[in-house]
């Protein structure tokens, strides 16, 4: 991979031959296009390859949030691209069980800066209901009185989560949210961040726990 500098294709993009040429982030960027593979993919590319399409899976519902509110651009490394990277840690590779085994806790959808959530329980005490509490830190800083809770929600038989922006205040420390009737009997998965009212600033996201729905 090449990094072209005053380049006569400035503003271009595209391919001739086997050079590939991308535009990232006003940086060029000049590749050769791997060759087509005729032969099958061994067990462990395989394995690798599914953990890629599971991640990205996951990651389609909050993807806009993430490509805004997943840490800073650093160099070329986009926001989006830094939480792939997150999935793709969490989600462990057993070569020797040839499986992929999800952290749940070390999964995160939001990475800023701004005051910590700080989950305290879920539970689901009415059918098809999911609550979930957490402690308002806010402590006297009016700023952070009005800070928007951001959810996720993950049952392992789906293939991807929902993540439901804005649902209340940080003073709020409990919402309750009506979930589809599929997840009637299946163990979800939370997270919970902060988002600023003014949508600028985010929070680490926090996860909060599992619960059986009803």
């Amino acid at each position: 991979m090449g990094k072209l500098n005053d380049s006569l294709l400035s503003g271009s993009s595209g391919r001739t031959g086997r050079l590939v040429v991308a535009n990232v982030a006003g940086t060029e960027i000049l590749r050769v296009r791997p060759r087509k593979k005729n032969t099958p993919l061994s067990p462990k590319q395989a394995l690798i390859q599914e953990r890629m399409k599971r991640c990205y899976d996951f990651i389609l519902p909050y993807k806009g949030y993430a490509s805004m509110h997943f840490g800073y651009k650093q160099g070329m490394r986009s926001s989006y691209n830094q939480a792939i990277t997150n999935l793709l840690n969490a989600f462990k590779l057993d070569f020797a069980q040839m499986t992929i085994t999800p952290v749940f806790s070390e999964i995160e959808f939001s990475l800023g800066n701004l005051l910590a959530a700080v989950p305290t329980g879920v539970d689901s005490a009415a059918v098809g209901a999911l609550t979930v509490e957490w402690y308002n830190n806010a402590g006297g800083n009016p700023d952070r009185l009005q800070d928007q809770l951001q959810l996720l929600y993950y049952d392992e038989s789906q293939k991807s989560p929902v993540f439901l922006e804005n649902l209340g205040e940080r003073t709020d420390t409990t919402i309750t949210v009506n979930v589809p009737p599929y997840f009637s009997g299946k163990e979800v998965h939370v997270w919970i961040a902060f988002r600023s009212q003014d949508g600028m600033e985010v929070s680490i996201s926090a996860y909060a726990g599992s619960v059986v729905i009803l």
